[in-house]
């Protein structure tokens, strides 16, 4: 059983959001690939009742202040919204992320970005900045490819809305890039694209230096060059 720390060891943070078949599971891999990087894979956006349930109290906690317990927001007045996000983040870092002892940098990739996971653009940019507040100064590498090629790889071909629904999902990760470094107001997305980068390490390279991870070039191109020449599809 893994103990909580009583005092949180201060990491940094990057995520890598992107949707289906992009090869984002290579970008994955050639992140862990940098010193004192650690990127897990997927956790069917876990995140997103989080996000719910600290809305909630941060709600609560804003519009009722009831210490009476005959009053119906009995207990609001007493909710430190601030404490539960900390504690959640420590829960996340515990039980999903777990660092090994030579982590500095600590983070996940995730592919369900599209419509349907998503009602709007709003609510996934919402869901992003929520990220950025439980992750403080959390970077995002935002991974896109051509729809007309996405849609031909894995498990797309089975849904004829494939086209559509891509093409939107592209258009809201590179509406987010620009979004979420002007409301954080500095560098703290890039966005890369399947089509450069594969062709060209540098492109990741140059992305990842532009947000601050440790670099180390040669490990970036050999963990791309084992993936992509031993993995069937782009992940």
């Amino acid at each position: 059983m893994r103990l909580r720390r009583d005092v949180p060891k201060e990491y940094s943070y990057v995520t890598v959001v992107t949707y289906g078949r992009t090869g984002s599971t290579a970008i994955q891999a050639s992140l862990n690939a940098l010193p004192g990087v650690l990127v897990r894979g997927e956790n069917y956006s876990a995140m997103r009742g989080l996000g719910t349930y600290l809305q909630s109290i941060a709600e609560v906690a804003d519009r009722h202040h009831a210490g009476k317990s005959t009053h119906p927001w009995y207990g609001s007045a007493q909710l430190d919204p601030g404490a539960v996000l900390a504690d959640v983040r420590r829960h996340v870092i515990d039980y999903l992320l777990r660092p090994t002892a030579g982590t500095t940098w600590i983070g996940f990739k995730e592919v369900r970005y599209e419509p349907g996971h998503f009602g709007s653009y709003d609510e996934l940019l919402q869901h992003l900045v929520f990220l950025g507040k439980l992750f403080p100064g959390l970077r995002y590498v935002i991974n896109v490819r051509e729809p007309v090629d996405a849609a031909r790889s894995g498990w797309w071909p089975e849904n004829s809305d494939a086209l559509e629904v891509l093409t939107t999902t592209r258009d809201w990760l590179l509406s987010a890039t620009a979004d979420l470094n002007t409301l954080f107001g500095s560098l703290r997305a890039a966005c890369v694209a399947y089509e450069d980068w594969v062709n060209d390490p540098q492109v990741l390279v140059n992305a990842y230096s532009s947000l601050g991870l440790p670099r180390d070039d040669q490990a970036v191109r050999a963990a791309l060059l084992e993936h992509l020449d031993h993995g069937s599809r782009p992940g």
